[in-house]
């Protein structure tokens, strides 16, 4: 029975981004070491499930991945899979390209990289299937030639024909290897692998055309589960499975209306994650004043990091006010501009625009009448030239 794991965008090497800093030791650690820990579980499970393939299509690692920690955890992950009799496929993509041509690592024989001209592989399954696999590498940052169009039609004489492609639905002549759906099914395949967007997206069930998404989230805006498909054979068709790979989390939650900082605290106390947190918090509706004094102080954040303490299995990284969004008419569409400003410049709605890194005095100005009144001029200026500029 076929099977095998396709782990896109795995960016080995890549730092997480955007965290605050003064983290506790927990979370530290864990980010340290999240990139390269997340590979070693992906290897262990290759093990564990006794696959036949591993397929990463592109963006194995972030940059040409020279450096010794990254080319040691490579080798000792490929390693691991030729003992346990496991063959990996590997292309490169827009973020690892020059590793095709700077990097001359000679690797274990398990491994097999495609090069930048599309190329198929033919390998055994464990039970003496024979296997294709198609695919390329990219040359440049960029791949705007239409890709997909080398690729042969499945072969009618191979049990299975698998696809590995780095790239993105679009028109022919887009930025990276641009694809649709539809060519792709023509092509016959039993299985699309594909890499480069970091969210696991299923394009078409039956053939499989996936994205798998990347092993780690690396910054605040990739939420949510992370980690690889595990692809076995199941009545003649390939069916896939997630596993969740990632050593930490990014998440965002959605808070309505706290009344205090108690309150705020508590309900993300009540809150569960499977595994260690970073949490971006959107505050909604009306807030407690003591809340509102600590946006204004620039403190906040920090006020709820510390509530939660160290131990907590989250860690906020921001917060913000969330920006309400309406489909009818503003009640002051009727108003004057002079009236309308009145009632949009607030010490709230103020704050809410600017971020945790605006430094104290900046915000303190916004929150005082100076501040407030200085806005108030500058949207009538505003106001005056683009009512001038309408008329003529």
């Amino acid at each position: 029975m076929l099977s095998f794991i396709h782990a896109g965008d795995v960016h080995l090497g890549n730092p997480l981004t955007g965290i605050a800093k003064n983290l506790p030791d927990k979370f530290q650690t864990a980010i340290q070491n999240a990139g390269y820990e997340s590979f070693q579980r992906l290897i262990q499970s290759a093990v564990s499930n006794q696959v036949d393939f591993v397929l990463f299509p592109g963006d194995l690692l972030n940059g040409a991945g020279q450096s010794a920690k990254v080319q040691a955890t490579l080798l000792r992950g490929f390693l691991a899979l030729e003992k346990a009799g496991i063959q990996v496929l590997l292309s490169y993509g827009n973020h690892d390209y020059q590793a095709l041509s700077d990097w001359h690592q000679t690797w274990p024989k398990n491994v097999h990289v495609f090069g930048s001209e599309v190329s198929e592989i033919r390998l055994k399954s464990r039970d003496g299937q024979l296997v294709g696999f198609t695919g390329f590498s990219y040359a440049n940052r960029e791949e705007n030639r239409d890709r997909l169009a080398d690729f042969p039609s499945r072969d009618p004489e191979l049990p299975y024909e698998i696809g590995l492609y780095h790239g993105m639905q679009g028109k022919s002549g887009d930025r990276y290897a641009a694809f649709s759906v539809e060519q792709m099914l023509q092509k016959g395949y039993d299985y699309w692998a594909l890499g480069h967007i970091h969210q696991r997206l299923l394009l078409h069930e039956r053939p499989t055309i996936a994205y798998s998404g990347n092993l780690q989230g690396l910054n605040r805006k990739e939420v949510g589960a992370k980690g690889a498909l595990l692809v076995k054979e199941s009545s003649g068709q390939l069916v896939s499975t997630f596993l969740d790979l990632s050593v930490v989390r990014f998440e965002q939650v959605v808070v309505e209306s706290p009344a205090h900082l108690m309150e705020l605290v508590r309900y993300l106390q009540e809150q569960t994650f499977p595994k260690l947190t970073f949490l971006s918090i959107q505050l909604s509706g009306p807030v407690g004043s003591d809340i509102q004094a600590a946006a204004v102080n620039g403190d906040l954040l920090e006020r709820i990091q510390q509530s939660l303490g160290a131990h907590s299995m989250v860690w906020p990284i921001r917060v913000d006010f969330k920006k309400e969004k309406t489909a009818t008419r503003p009640s002051f569409a009727s108003l004057s501009f002079e009236e309308a400003i009145d009632k949009t410049v607030s010490t709230e709605n103020l704050l809410a625009l600017l971020s945790d890194e605006v430094p104290l005095a900046v915000r303190k100005y916004f929150s005082q009448e100076d501040g407030q009144a200085a806005v108030r001029t500058a949207l009538n200026q505003l106001f005056e030239q683009e009512g001038g500029d309408n008329e003529n």
